[in-house]
């Protein structure tokens, strides 16, 4: 005869473990219930919950953990029978009965229960286990009505197969499902922080929150990895997760094994739909059978659920889970797994599902044309939004980085331009609860859509903020494609070095990780660099390199690769060649039918019409590509200018100058000032020399400013402050902040930002009558957020003066004296307290009082006399506290014996210092007399 095994009637002791106070207050309610269900996937805490609640409470309560051999109804009601006996104090031998017994044995059973007054428990766990026998519903029912002092509990996988119906009715029936299981955001802190003591940051607790959705068993799993690890290492192992072996490991062996061939079949392939619609997959898998298989696989709480919408869904690891692994098997198959999905929906007019699928199988073609639909039958800001994260949704983890460029030239920019005010109030929301995690994926959109504006300082600043998340979190598609990005707005700037600094780190990058998106934009951004340098040699392999990638990975990237090679050839002077490669360009992004890849592919070809003299077809190309432009400003201002150099070869100058207007405005407005460079000016450059310097300014002594030789005033005191700082800081590239700092240092920042604007648009008016814009001032120079006063063409003295003295030498008397003429007192000698000038003031006057003394000297030597004390006589005129130069020019006076004057000038030092300053001189004025046998008078 069989015995009982002991250990199946005791209550698991999970300690420590976290007391979950809001399922504490659920199950607290059993005393109103006979029955009560706890359901849910495999590590959930079922068992966990309901064993630490009775321990905690302390409640009377009968454990029997379920094996499959407990099926049979003897078996099942031996163990029943001797955990309720033993409870009770019944004496009884704990053996099994025999099946015949069964029902004698039940009703003794049942009736030892009827007359309970206090509340018991009776917990079956692993319920799965014994639910498919017919022999234990009947049990089971007959506890559930035994006693109103009684509560069943079930703890199941899935849901068992029992007559609840009347006990919902009645309100004797209680249910907690996997929902109610998984941990909440407070929770999950708790775990890790409080009961395990690893002070996580907040963003780490949010990543492990939403990336497991609260699964309970990852925790302990993750626990057992991050335990040990400081911030760094741990960042770096979010940047990978889920891919944790300990996890994969969990799943494969306590879920996927004990699944049958067929249900891991449907597993693994329906692992490619973040929605699993029956009506799909049966199309998908070639069925007819899929709903019954996804009602079994709820049932069994097998990581699937409805979502509030109804779909049903994978648990987003368990999903991750199987989609690695299949497509591991399928290799590269896998993306015509998703191409044969992309036709299911677009053949049921689920377009954004579509569009998603065809861009993960890199059917760009069909992306694009699906795209087209888009825009025409839905909101687009909801479709964009809605699109932002689905492709990260479907192809379950894969960088957003492989298709973000691709997704943004597809959707119109008044579009994005709507997205950018939801995404810098993302971003700011981010940056406030210090989540750098979900931070970088989202600068570098609003970063991609601020260049695609135009608005590349606002992209530059983003993209390096992006890159330093990505860069942390190991995200390297991520990184290479911000570093491109980055180089590309260099490039921009003229600053070659750097953005080949950045693009070859990205090419590293690429190259490492075995990343072709990005490969193929840094060599073709390489060779765009050189290609602007004029080096064909380096350029030429680079951009033949990323042709034969693109053509086995990334056709998306053709247009780009095939502008380029026509570039190529454009600067080789193999004009012919150049054509061909852009009509092909061209040919491809009409079939792509978007507005951006028009845009460029025909502003490349028109560029190679017009250098072989092929006017008509380039004004052609300008006009369609300046109309493709028409929401891209920044690029539209560039098809303009390569119509402004065609007008100028044509020779049509009303065109030329229509355009050449409207391009000015258009940097101006939107401050394009790095475009102005690729824009000659009209007519006639004079030589340096030649120039007539319209600006003239005097600083040393009294202030004035003229314009043509007229005098002009600048009344606003703040535009004049502004004019002072530029002046002592010319030449220098100077941070806007910088300069608001110094000139502007009380009132509001929003105050002073608007004080700023308006003393310098004064400012840059009054210097230049005739300025138009701001962009094009000669003198007052923006670049990005700094500004540079540029004193080429202004008649300055300072300048002069400092030009005059730099050499400080005696080699050319001449310029000394031009000098010490220009020099009619102190640097803004009318502003004696201003701080800011103090600086340069204390300069001016070293160098001038230099270049005197060594004129005086000169003209000793010289024998000059009456020019060399009409120098020291100028200097002390104007610097009485000048002690040196009164000692020097003593000494000189005594050596031609000049004693009268001599005793004057130390006299007049004497009252100087002694009197003004209260500095005794007396002794030393004595010792340089005696030096020369002479007597020192008064």
């Amino acid at each position: 005869m069989m015995n009982i095994e002991e250990n199946k009637l005791q209550i698991p002791n999970y300690s420590p473990s976290l007391k979950r106070k809001r399922l504490f207050y659920e199950l607290d309610q059993h005393k109103n219930v006979s029955l009560l269900l706890v359901t849910g996937d495999s590590g959930y805490g079922k068992t966990m919950l309901i064993s630490s609640y009775i321990r905690e409470k302390n409640i009377p309560a009968v454990w029997y953990q379920l094996g499959s051999s407990d099926r049979f109804a003897h078996i099942f009601l031996s163990y029943v029978k001797t955990g309720i006996y033993r409870y009770m104090g019944i004496d009884h031998s704990p053996q099994i009965i025999e099946a015949e017994d069964v029902d004698t044995e039940l009703a003794a059973v049942v009736s030892k229960l009827a007359d309970r007054k206090e509340p018991l428990l009776l917990v079956f766990d692993d319920y799965q286990l014994v639910d498919p026998s017919p022999e234990i519903e009947p049990i089971i029912n007959e506890l559930t009505h035994s006693s109103p002092a009684v509560t069943v509990i079930i703890i199941s996988r899935g849901l068992p197969r029992l007559p609840i119906a009347k006990l919902k009715v009645e309100r004797k029936y209680k249910e907690l499902t996997t929902s109610d299981l998984a941990f909440t955001l407070d929770e999950t802190r708790s775990f890790f922080n409080e009961m395990n003591q690893l002070n996580l940051e907040d963003q780490e607790v949010q990543f492990i929150f939403e990336r497991t959705e609260g699964w309970i068993a990852s925790y302990q799993l993750i626990l057992g990895v991050i335990a040990k690890m400081n911030r760094k290492e741990r960042f770096s192992l979010w940047s990978t997760f889920p891919y944790m072996q300990d996890i994969y490991d969990y799943l494969s062996v306590e879920v996927l094994q004990a699944q049958p061939e067929e249900v891991k079949h449907f597993l693994y392939k329906t692992s490619m739909l973040s929605e699993l619609d029956p009506v799909v997959i049966n199309e998908f898998l070639g069925i007819d059978y899929s709903e019954k298989i996804l009602s079994r696989l709820l049932t069994q709480h097998l990581f699937v659920y409805r979502d509030q919408q109804g779909m049903i869904r994978y648990h987003r690891l368990f999903r991750q889970y199987l989609y690695q692994n299949y497509k591991d098997h399928l290799k590269n198959d896998y993306m015509k797994e998703h191409l044969r999905l992309a036709a299911i929906y677009e053949k049921r007019y689920q377009l954004i599902n579509a569009f998603a699928h065809y861009t993960i199988g890199k059917d760009y073609l069909k992306a694009a044309e699906i795209m087209g639909l888009i825009r025409d039958l839905y909101n687009p800001v909801e479709s964009m939004l809605f699109l932002d994260g689905w492709l990260e949704e479907i192809s379950a983890g894969d960088s957003f980085a492989n298709n973000t460029l691709f997704l943004i030239r597809c959707v119109p920019l008044a579009t994005l331009k709507e997205l950018t005010t939801l995404f810098e109030e993302n971003i700011s929301l981010l940056k406030k609860k210090k989540n750098e995690l979900w931070l970088c994926n989202l600068q570098h959109r609003l970063a991609t859509i601020y260049l695609m504006r135009g608005d590349i300082v606002k992209a530059k600043q983003l993209f390096s903020d992006s890159l330093k998340g990505s860069e942390q979190f190991h995200d390297h598609a991520m990184s290479a494609l911000n570093l491109i990005l980055m180089a590309e707005i260099y490039r921009y700037l003229g600053k070659y070095e750097t953005a080949i600094e950045h693009v070859r780190k990205a090419v590293f990058i690429s190259d490492r990780y075995k990343i072709k998106h990005t490969q193929i934009h840094a060599l073709d951004t390489l060779a765009t660099i050189y290609l602007d340098k004029e080096e064909v040699d380096k350029a030429a392999p680079y951009i033949q390199l990323a042709l034969n990638i693109a053509k086995e990975h990334d056709k998306s990237t053709l247009i780009f690769v095939y502008t380029t090679m026509g570039r190529l050839y454009s600067v080789k002077n193999e004009d012919a060649k150049a054509i061909e490669w852009g009509e092909k360009a061209v040919s491809l992004a009409e079939s792509f039918n978007n507005d951006f890849d028009n845009g460029w592919s025909k502003h490349e070809l028109g560029k190679s019409y017009l250098k072989s003299e092929k006017f008509e077809e380039a004004k052609k190309c300008f006009e369609q590509a300046f109309q493709a432009f028409a929401l891209f400003t920044h690029y539209q201002c560039m098809v303009a200018i390569s119509m402004y150099h065609l007008y100028t070869v044509i020779g049509d100058e009303a065109q030329a100058e229509k355009t050449y207007t409207e391009i000015n405005n258009t940097c101006d407005k939107y401050d394009f000032y790095w475009l102005l460079d690729s824009l000659e000016p009209k007519g006639a450059t004079m030589a340096p020399g030649e120039q007539t310097k319209q600006l003239s300014i005097q600083t040393l002594g009294s202030f004035k400013v003229f314009y043509e030789n007229r005098p002009i005033t600048i009344k606003r005191q703040s535009s004049l402050r502004l004019l002072q700082y530029f002046i002592t800081h010319r030449n220098k590239k100077i941070e806007k902040d910088i300069i608001i700092d110094t000139v502007f240092p009380d009132g509001s920042l929003s105050n002073i930002e608007n004080h700023f604007n308006v003393s310098l648009s004064v400012l840059r008016k009054t210097l230049e009558p005739d300025l138009k814009s701001g962009v094009r001032s000669r003198f007052i120079k923006r670049f990005g957020n700094q500004y540079l006063f540029d004193s080429t063409d202004v008649d300055l003295d300072v300048e002069v003066f400092t030009n005059l003295t730099k050499d400080n030498s005696d080699r050319d008397i001449k310029k000394l004296e031009k000098a010490v003429m220009l020099f009619q007192g102190d640097y803004f000698e009318e502003y004696p307290y201003e701080t800011m000038l103090e600086s340069e003031r204390e300069r001016i006057r070293l160098l001038f009082v230099n270049a005197s003394q060594i004129l005086a000297k000169h003209y000793f030597q010289q024998k000059n006399y009456q020019q060399c004390f009409e120098h020291y006589e100028r200097i002390l005129d104007k610097y009485p506290y000048q002690e040196n130069i009164y000692f020097d020019y003593l000494e000189l006076l005594l050596k031609k014996n000049l004693v009268t004057k001599a005793n004057k000038v130390a006299g007049d030092m004497k009252q100087f210092f002694d009197e003004e300053m209260g500095i005794s001189v007396n002794d030393q004025i004595k010792d340089v007399f005696s030096k020369f046998s002479v007597q020192m008078h008064g």
